[in-house]
């Protein structure tokens, strides 16, 4: 499942943002680059509950970020470092809509090197009902944390969206779940829904959190569950789309031996799998029965649109007496 297009799509590597910014001469002599930063400057669309983070060429533990204001006034936060990544992190939610600057000091520079950005308008209040809409979650959107280096791959795999359908709003969201056909968002009505869906934690309107359940898509004409699967994003006022989404979950290598075979690779068993996964740098962890098979899926960045159609229920004995299932 996830080697069956390494060759392609490695090189591709995860979603970054790449823009050389300075060059400093470090006290020892050494030049360092500020190689990518997230957000670029200029970006106008940055997500509110985002962390901002600034790679360089090398590591230098004196580096430091600050965000400032748009009167100059700093943002509380933690900056911190680890090798050549400098990361700040706000103590709250930044303001929608808002212009800010990310300051980065390093190599004892006299100047910080500043990068101007303005959030999204992500963070304002609801102005629309979300009951009966429903949004199409595409893991191919995301910019995938784990597995390092090749998760763009799992997520170009999946042939089906997650569609979350609202059912009610208030404290919590009562949601249904359903998978769409492949290659678009329309329900897949030969797939029963999920009905026992988690309730999301809506307490902090517009934001929304969905614990962990267990979810089962189709990945390269195959089934594949995604384990303790949880959602967590932002809705637009006009509820068109939610954004700032996260998702996080396992696969576990025992069940996509028949997905790696069918992408033409020789594996026997779930050790093959995790022998091969390996080789990219991704370690097989832990699953819920304890065995060292399950490879770690978090995905951030994810944005869903509204499809514009309700989900409707459909059951086993639905699927059953539906002729154009049965194809």
């Amino acid at each position: 499942m996830i080697l069956g297009l390494f060759a392609m799509l490695f090189a591709c590597g995860d979603k970054t943002e790449d823009t050389a910014v300075a060059t400093n001469t470090c006290p020892d002599g050494a030049d360092i680059t500020i190689s990518s930063t997230y957000p670029t400057s200029g970006a106008a669309d940055f997500y509110v509950l985002d962390t901002i983070q600034f790679n360089l060429s090398a590591a230098d533990p004196s580096a430091s970020l600050e965000v400032l204001d748009a009167s100059g006034a700093a943002v509380a936060g933690t900056s911190s470092v680890d090798g050549a990544v400098v990361t700040f992190v706000p103590d709250a939610a930044l303001s929608a809509s808002t212009a800010y600057t990310a300051a980065l000091s390093y190599c004892n520079s006299i100047d910080p090197v500043e990068v101007g950005f303005t959030t999204s308008s992500l963070g304002e209040a609801l102005s629309v009902d979300l009951v009966g809409r429903t949004y199409a979650v595409d893991l191919a959107s995301g910019n995938f944390v784990q597995p390092a280096g090749i998760g763009s791959l799992i997520g170009g795999l999946f042939e089906n969206n997650i569609l979350l359908g609202i059912k009610a709003a208030g404290a919590e969201l009562e949601i249904i779940g359903a998978l769409s056909e492949a290659g678009n968002t329309n329900q897949d009505i030969c797939t029963e829904t999920l009905e026992a869906f988690p309730a999301a934690d809506f307490s902090a309107s517009p934001y929304f959190e969905i614990p962990e359940g267990d979810v089962t898509l189709t990945v390269a004409g195959f089934t594949a569950t995604i384990h303790g699967l949880a959602v967590s994003g932002m809705f637009a006022s006009d509820g068109s789309y939610f954004g700032g989404g996260e998702l996080s979950g396992q696969l576990d290598a025992r069940e996509i031996i028949d997905v790696v075979v069918e992408a033409g690779l020789e594996v026997e068993s779930a050790d093959d799998v995790c022998g091969l996964v390996a080789g990219f740098g991704v370690t097989c962890s832990a699953c819920a029965d304890g065995e060292a098979y399950c490879i770690t899926l978090e995905v951030d960045r994810l944005v869903a649109n509204e499809t514009g159609a309700e989900l409707v229920s459909v059951s086993a004995d639905d699927i059953a007496a539906n002729a154009d299932c049965a194809q």
